[in-house]
């Protein structure tokens, strides 16, 4: 978080997988691995103001933090937008859970079935 400028206008990634950050900073994104739900909610928070528009996350970091993604919401936060990747090890569905539970709350019903 050194660069203050070029951190809000780049993209970056933030994940718990070392392979899965060298990912993305082979492709030029720069990329942070953090372990631990307590030290990726201290850094989201901490870098709140200054985080780029996309936010490159993992699956399991997407889980590590929905409380804070949902906090960001509630307070009228719309930057940053986190892109959900899977893990290395494959999809665990996170995303769409997410959604489902979005629109089964959006059309006013508890169940969807796809």
């Amino acid at each position: 978080m050194s660069e203050r400028g070029k951190i809000s206008t780049s993209p970056i990634a933030v994940t718990d997988d070392e392979i899965l950050a060298l990912g993305f900073e082979m492709i030029g994104i720069s990329a942070k691995v953090l372990k631990g739900r307590s030290a990726l909610i201290k850094f989201f928070r901490e870098n709140e103001n200054e985080l780029p528009h996309v936010v490159f996350i993992n699956e399991r970091v997407a889980e590590e933090i929905s409380d804070y993604r949902e906090d960001l919401l509630r307070r009228g936060k719309v930057k940053p937008v986190f892109a959900i990747v899977p893990d290395l090890e494959g999809s665990r569905g996170v995303r769409l859970r997410e959604l489902s539970s979005l629109l089964a709350r959006a059309l006013g019903t508890e169940e969807l079935v796809f």
